[in-house]
């Protein structure tokens, strides 16, 4: 009976180190990393990459990202937000690759441009 007791005590305190040392990476090596860009403001308009626009069969939308602090690192939470418009910007101020967006709600919170795999909203993330 001793030597179960001390196997099993053995065996769990070698589990407790190595989520000491490895659950963190374990931990963020599972979730997506996103690029992420802010959004430029020019008067009403909110300029955003074409590449932080997201399509669906039932319109366009963005994921904004929250942060809030973890135990050692950033913790990230996106958020999908429905775009009301989205339009080529035509002012030719940065160039092509731009869109003028208007989403109920939104003003300046960082946005996703690239993502390494599909986001759902309220999924936590890490940047690139």
């Amino acid at each position: 009976m001793k030597k179960a007791v001390t196997a099993a005590s053995v065996i769990f305190c070698a589990i407790i180190i190595f989520f000491t040392f490895f659950g963190e990476k374990l931990y963020y090596s599972t979730k997506p990393t996103v690029e992420l860009d802010r959004p430029l403001r020019i008067d009403d308009m909110i300029l955003l990459p074409e590449s932080a626009i997201f399509s669906e069969p039932d319109g366009d939308y963005i994921f904004t990202v929250e942060s809030e602090e973890g135990f050692s690192a950033e913790i990230l939470t996106v958020t999908k937000v429905r775009l009301t418009r989205c339009e080529p910007d035509e002012s030719g101020y940065f160039g092509d690759g731009y869109v003028t967006v208007e989403a109920e709600g939104y003003s300046s919170a960082p946005t996703v441009v690239h993502t390494s795999a599909p986001l759902k909203d309220g999924q936590k993330v890490t940047e690139e």
